[in-house]
This record gives C-alpha cells, structure tokens and sequence, in this order.
C-alpha cells in the first residue's frame, strides 16, 4: 500500500493489529493506561496532559500558582514516559486557554507567557532526547444549538486556547524559536474552528491555511470531520472515509513528511477501509 512511512495508531488497537501493519503507538495523556504495557517497545509519541482533577492545565495563566503546576504536571509526564518507553521520539501537547470560564478553576493566559512556558517544556524535552509538537486546539460551541447560524453566534462568550486559528498557530512556534520544537495539526480540531466561516470555500480555504506551517509540522493527528454541516463543530473523530473534509486536504497531509496518528479506533474492517482511502489519495499540486 501506498502509505506514509510512519503510521501511527492508539494503543487499544493491541499488538497483533500493530504489528500486522508496521504501525506504532501515541501513548495516551493517562500513563498507568493498562493498554499502554502490551505495546511500550512500540510507542514513539506521547500526548502530554492538558487537564487533571482540578481542571484545565494553564502554562500561560496570569496566576503564577496556576502556571507553575501546569508546567511541572507536563514537564513530569515527560521525565517518566522517557523512562517508560524505550523508543519514544516525541511527545505532543496543547497549547493553553486564552480564556476559560469556570467556576471551579477560571484561567486567563498571557501569549508572552506562553511562549516562555514552551520554551522551558521544550528544553525538558530536548534533555531527554525528545522532540516536543504543539497542538493546534479545537474551537468551542457551547450551548450553541446545532441550528444557529455561524453569525449569531458570540465567540468572545466561548471558551478559547491559544493556537486555535492557523495563523496564532504557527506563530507560536516561530516565537518560541527552538530547533527540537515543531506543530502537530488536528484535523478534526482545525474543522471545529474553520465552522466558525459561514462561506463553504472558506471553510476549505481556513483547513489548507493550517498546512501553511510547511516543515514546521511534524506530526499530524489525522482525523476526519464533516466541514460541511454544522455536525463539524464537535470535535468528531471520523474515519478518513467517512468525513467532508477535501480528498486534496488529505492528499496534501499524506505526502507531508512527519508522523501520521490515526487518532481513533473503529476496529480492524473499518481500518483496512481507511487505509484503502489514503492509498488511493493522490495530489498532483
């Protein structure tokens, strides 16, 4: 099949699927995962946590308290997936809220502040030999009935992450400026913010912005969704096969160098109809 090179799958696919096709694993954001022991030689990523028991984590917070505990809790989970899986190459996370409403744990982030949290956590990484990616983050809709329209809707009433738009995105990782640290695109989380277009074209224009980052991205989680309803603005998790978004979006990413992590498992029929999908996919721009 053609396929790209370095595939990835999440680790409850189990080792027989894994290894009948070559793929690895991203370990999940839950080390103790009992799925993660059966597959620990084959994990080469790591998603770094974004949330505990008190909320979301915050590595721009303007409280310093709040700050600080979100960066060790990521700069943790590093140290010990670095000793717990012998072949990891990278480890992936999210940005942090701009603004989060909560009564438990409200958040209010800095940019300048963020920047220099990825740059520490990037320097932890690099001294254990990883390669850290940042996320772009999905766009919320919350309380927001699938019948409104885009323009009624009021954005600065939702909760936001840094990183969300394309373009904030991949300033992030010029501004941080550190060889060892690259992007991942989602998908599936980019299709939640192009939704917030009402026009159709520029919903496809917004989804091939994000791959404006060129050789800056080097991991993708490679999700479906639908771009054309407003289904899209759930962070929907489809099969490649069974999305909207473009067959040139998909060609696009398939012949972009990096890891490609098929973030969602649907069993094995479903995959082997996955990957006929991508095989078939091919861009000639």
């Amino acid at each position: 099949m053609n396929l790209p090179s370095q595939m990835l799958l999440p680790p409850k696919a189990g080792r027989d699927v894994l290894t009948h096709y070559g793929f690895c694993v991203e370990a999940t954001t839950v080390l103790d995962n009992p799925a993660h022991e059966a597959v620990a030689d084959l994990i080469t990523s790591a998603h770094a946590p974004f949330s505990n028991r008190q909320g979301r984590l915050s590595i721009a917070d303007t409280n310093d308290a709040i700050r600080d505990d979100s960066i060790r809790e990521i700069e943790d989970y590093i140290s010990q997936v670095s000793e717990s899986f012998p072949n990891l190459k990278q480890v992936n996370m999210h940005a942090s809220p701009k603004r989060w409403r909560s009564q438990m744990k409200p958040l209010n982030g800095s940019y300048d502040r963020l920047i220099a949290a990825i740059r520490q956590i990037g320097e932890h990484a690099a001294k254990h030999n990883l390669t850290l990616t940042v996320e772009n983050n999905r766009a919320y809709w919350v309380g927001v009935s699938s019948d409104t329209d885009v323009s009624e809707v009021d954005r600065e009433g939702q909760n936001e992450y840094f990183g969300t738009a394309p373009e904030e995105w991949i300033d992030i990782q010029r501004d941080v400026d550190q060889e060892h640290v690259f992007l991942c695109l989602d998908t599936s989380h980019a299709c939640t913010y192009a939704q917030t277009f009402a026009d159709n074209e520029e919903r496809e224009a917004v989804m091939l912005a994000y791959l404006d980052a060129g050789e800056r991205l080097r991991h993708f989680h490679w999700n479906g969704n639908d771009l054309v309803t407003n289904a899209g603005r759930e962070d929907r998790h489809y099969a490649l096969h069974k999305d909207s978004l473009s067959d040139d979006l998909h060609a696009r990413i398939k012949h972009m160098a990096g890891t490609h992590f098929l973030e969602h498992w649907y069993g094995e029929t479903e995959l082997e109809e996955e990957l006929a999908f991508i095989d078939a996919l091919d861009h000639s721009g």
